[in-house]
């Protein structure tokens, strides 16, 4: 048998037969300092509180603070979203689940340290919390789920835990005082535009473990100066380095089959790409806008199809094409690639 009552203030779902108790939303909301106790007793009978209900501090305006019981486990969906003053939350190590949007609009919160136990994220749980700063993941973390801290735009420090594999879409877009990211061994996916408009991203260390690289993961980091792609990924997708304007050197290894759509778009900083051997195919506007780019080394021995354009009017008369020795006549034939200007043989 379930039943609510409110104890010390805080209203609880008391499971009768479980022992257990449930924080749950109130008829007043929520205010102040919150300390969620470890057991509450009702009729002299103890329960363990052990879960936060959906959201239950949901758009309570003047929460400033919350520490969790010692014995909670789990966190639920939008529990506290939309807690503008929130500025402080201590976690248990009992818990391992924080609910998708749990603390989404959190807009006072300038950090969290996980307990080592957290094995579940969900998408957006601190998506738009404005003021975080610090950010420690626990290492038990599998995923760092899409659009986890979109739009944290104080964000400058963040610890990826050593289990992480994947980074999802969005995670991390918008995050524009993150200086630098460091992913550990094992990481195997970054997703589209996980990183898109972090507009001070410097340095972006990518482990070998990484497998797939996707649609603009780091679209719009504009001060971005060097991208080596990992050798376990065989394709530059569309728009993965578009409007990086700060991009001076690009290392794709021999193994790349396909440069994606718009992959260098607006990369106006550029001055030389090599286009790796093993590639066959160019994606429109690749290379459009780049307004620095002196010289496109394209070391395939058979010119690789483009569908369409791949640059613009001013990169095809203001850039050398240097082609392997022998092959100026097949690419001044070859579709768009006859487009350049000047064609020369690599020496």
């Amino acid at each position: 048998m379930l039943m609510i009552t409110i104890i010390d203030n805080i209203a609880y779902l008391l499971d009768e037969e479980k022992k257990c108790a449930t924080v749950t939303k109130n008829i007043v909301p929520y205010s102040g300092d919150v300390a969620i106790p470890d057991v509450v007793v009702n009729g002299g009978v103890e329960y363990v509180v052990n879960d936060v209900l959906d959201e239950a501090f949901a758009e309570c305006v003047g929460l400033t603070s919350v520490v969790l019981g010692d014995n909670v486990e789990s966190i639920g969906i939008g529990a506290f979203e939309g807690c503008e003053l929130l500025a402080a939350v201590v976690f248990p190590q009992a818990l391992h689940l924080v609910g998708m949007r749990a603390f989404k609009g959190c807009v006072a919160l300038k950090e969290l340290l996980f307990p080592a136990n957290v094995i579940v994220i969900g998408r957006e749980a601190f998506a738009g919390c404005c003021s975080l700063v610090n950010v420690y993941l626990p290492d038990n973390l599998i995923n760092i789920e899409p659009s986890l801290f979109d739009g944290c735009k104080a964000l400058e420090n963040v610890s990826v835990g050593a289990m992480v594999e994947s980074i999802g879409e969005y995670a991390f877009c918008g995050c524009s005082s993150l200086k630098e990211i460091a992913l550990p061994e094992g990481v195997v996916s970054l997703e589209g535009w996980a990183f898109r408009d972090c507009t001070v991203l410097e340095n972006a260390v990518l482990p070998s473990s990484i497998a797939s690289v996707k649609k603009g993961a780091f679209w719009g980091c504009s001060s971005l100066k060097e991208f080596v792609l990992p050798h376990g990924v065989n394709m530059l997708d569309q728009g993965v380095l578009a409007n990086c304007a700060s991009l001076e050197k690009v290392v794709l290894h021999d193994g790349v089959l396909s440069i994606g759509y718009g992959a260098f778009y607006n990369c106006s900083a550029i001055e030389s790409i090599a286009v790796p051997p093993a590639v066959v195919n160019v994606g429109d506007q690749a290379f459009r806008s780049c307004r620095a780019l002196k010289e496109l080394r394209v070391l395939c021995e058979a010119a690789p199809m483009c569908s369409g354009d791949i640059a613009d009017a001013d990169v095809y008369a203001r850039a050398v094409l240097r082609v392997p020795q022998g092959k100026v006549g097949e690419y001044g034939f070859a579709p768009v690639w006859e487009r350049f200007g000047n064609v020369e043989e690599i020496v």
